[in-house]
């Protein structure tokens, strides 16, 4: 999910890329042409992840991990997800074997048939289509629980030691006598 700042840069970087007579600020030209390098590295590279893209970025350019993380969000969202776009094309692959292994059938051609469904549903499992997509989660909407400290030990099933909490007063107030002479008093 792209943070406020991120869209209105990529609002800027679409703009260029839709009607480029209109020129960009060198800043934001820089950037662009960074992004379009990265994803040309991408494309030669599909099987890449995001930590090997990652990786280009940093070296390449001498920037840090975040940054990197959000130039990568910026190109998915400007130019596309190549391992989407892979995806996509292995679906399309196979619909049209599908679509040949119908046309065998009906053609009373049963073996090829076989053989082209057999190849179809070799491409399904190895590009892994069948599985559901994944989720993007909105990672800056999750709250961590709230956690609260205590010194009970019921919380956990254990029952309470008789006496320990005096106990503990009484040497917290001798040692505390121990650093500081003069008396210290014990707050509750």
């Amino acid at each position: 999910m792209l943070k406020k700042s991120q869209n209105d840069l990529l609002d800027v970087l679409s703009a260029s890329l839709e009607d480029p007579s209109k020129p960009l600020p060198e800043k934001e030209s820089r950037y662009l042409l960074r992004l379009k390098d990265a994803y040309t590295w991408w494309l030669q590279h599909p099987l890449y992840n995001d930590a090997r893209i990652r990786d280009y970025l940093m070296a390449s350019y001498q920037i840090g991990r975040s940054q990197a993380y959000s130039d990568i969000a910026i190109i998915k969202a400007l130019f596309g997800s190549v391992g989407k776009a892979d995806k996509e094309f292995q679906r399309f692959r196979a619909n049209k074997i599908l679509e040949m292994a119908t046309a065998a059938a009906l053609a009373g051609n049963t073996e090829k048939a076989k053989s082209l469904q057999k190849i179809a549903d070799s491409i399904v499992k190895v590009n892994r289509l069948d599985e559901p997509e994944s989720e993007n989660l909105p990672w800056d909407e999750i709250v961590p629980k709230d956690y609260s400290l205590t010194v009970n030990p019921e919380v956990i099933g254990i029952k309470p030691e008789p006496g320990a909490e005096q106990k503990a007063k009484a040497l917290l107030a001798q040692y505390l006598k121990d650093i500081d002479p003069d008396g210290a008093e014990v707050s509750e």
